[in-house]
């Protein structure tokens, strides 16, 4: 199975401004936020800056902020890195008064909307 962040990273790095280039090893150890060969999908703060703000990709935000039940465990972002097939990523900032996720997919931004309940949601899909 070929590892879908490797081909994301060699995607996008022609496409990254010089200031911003680095090899595609230093990528893929510091945008992702596990690191081994089968890891997730859930990105660093540098791997978000990267294609957020460097690259402006089109991303899918949900605040949740509102939503107090949701709580991400180790459980929860486990389920998430082996279901989610598009970069995510997750900002929990009590100090800036922020909680959202932020998605790379568009699918899976609608899906987690539509359900509202994000373990709901993953037991759904298989």
């Amino acid at each position: 199975m070929p590892d879908r962040r490797l081909e994301i990273v060699q995607r996008l790095m022609p496409q990254i401004p010089m200031e911003y280039q680095h090899s595609i090893e230093s990528a893929m150890r510091t945008w992702w936020a596990n690191i081994r060969r089968d890891g997730g999908m859930r990105l660093t703060d540098l791997g978000y800056e990267i294609m957020h703000d460097v690259l402006r990709l089109e991303s899918w935000e949900l605040d949740l902020r509102d939503r107090d039940h949701i709580v991400f465990t180790k459980r929860l972002i486990v389920d998430l890195d082996r279901k989610l097939e598009w970069p995510y990523y997750i900002e929990v900032s009590m100090k800036r008064k922020r909680r959202r996720m932020v998605f790379f997919g568009s699918r899976e931004a609608m899906m987690a909307t539509m359900y509202g309940d994000l373990k709901q949601w993953l037991a759904s899909i298989d």
